[in-house]
Parts: structure tokens; sequence; C-alpha cells
């Protein structure tokens, strides 16, 4: 599937990102954002299943006589802040969204990749320090024999988490790479 220019904002005309697609669901803007917001720190969890029925809907639309990914892949959480926030916001998603979606032959794999090294909250950082604190975050666990996976977030700023961990799927041989999230920053 092409993608129209009129869908890619300025930076990623400059330099294209690693992944093929990214697909959303909303813009990161009120009233998303709190919602969002409320899921990840507030614990909030059961915001996930309406959100997620969006996502779903759109991911028909964009897929409707496409291939789809052979799998989903969360973005993992390191150990530590597992253990802090409780729960995988990301995981919680994509299980959502693998139940939405039962009929399309995906694989939830959730153990293809872990994050290798803690790292800062990238919401902290500006722009220019995602990438230099992300570099190197993500190993996989084993080979895989994927040719077409799509990493699911809740959000995507920067891109820099998801550009990081489509590099280490690239390496393993992974050739198509998208990106399902629940909202998305405007293009500026």
């Amino acid at each position: 599937m092409m993608v129209s220019t009129r869908l890619l904002c300025g930076q990623c005309l400059n330099q294209p990102p690693v992944y093929q697609h990214c697909y959303s669901a909303f813009q990161y803007r009120f009233p998303v954002n709190h919602i969002i917001h409320r899921i990840k720190y507030s614990r909030q969890i059961a915001l996930i299943k309406p959100l997620s029925a969006s996502l779903a809907e759109v991911l028909r639309e964009r897929y409707h006589q496409q291939t789809w990914p052979e799998a989903i892949i969360p973005v993992p959480l390191h150990k530590k802040r597992l253990r802090q926030r409780g729960y995988n916001q990301a995981l919680l998603l994509a299980k959502a969204l693998n139940r939405l979606l039962k009929d399309k032959s995906m694989v939830l794999d959730r153990g293809l990749v872990k994050r290798i090294r803690a790292t800062q909250a990238q919401q902290q950082l500006k722009a220019s320090e995602r990438r230099r604190n992300i570099r190197g975050a993500f190993a996989c666990n084993k080979t895989t024999a994927y040719q077409h996976v799509a990493i699911v977030d809740d959000v995507v700023t920067t891109g820099e988490t998801v550009s990081e961990l489509s590099r280490v799927l690239l390496k393993q041989g992974v050739k198509t790479v998208d990106v399902w999230c629940l909202a998305r920053t405007p293009a500026g």
C-alpha cells in the first residue's frame, strides 16, 4: 500500500521513518491525552477497551484488501518500570486488539522482544534527547520467521521508541514493520 504524501509530516518527508506505516485512532490532544494519561498513571485500564475498539476500526479500514501483519508486538517495559506501574499499557492494548481482530489470524507475541535497559521516561525529554535515551534499549529474545509485524504502543510522539524497536526487528529479518497506536502527536 502506498501512503499518500499528504499523510506525511515534513519531518517524515525529510527523513522517512524505519517503519512502513503508523496507524492511530486519535491525535494526541485533549481529551484523548488526558484519557491515556489516566490509563498509564492512574490505573484506569478499563478505558483501554473503547479506545482499542476505535483503533481496531481504523485498522480494518487501512488493511482492507491488504495483508495483515503476522504478529502483534507490544512495546515492552523494563522490568523496573513494570514493577512500579504494575502493568504494561501497550500489552493491554495489544491484547484488546488481538481479541477484536481475532479473525485476522495474527498472533500476539509478547516474548519476542524485551527492554534490556531502563530508560528515563520519554515524555520528560526534549525531542533531541529521546533518540539517545532509547538507543540500545531493546533486544530480541529469539530468532523470528515473521516477515510482517505490527508494533503496538499507546502514543507515538517523536517516534523514537517505535523506530528503535523497528530497527531491532528489521535486524532480525522482519521485512515490514507497521506501528499501531491509540494516539499520535499532530504534525507540526
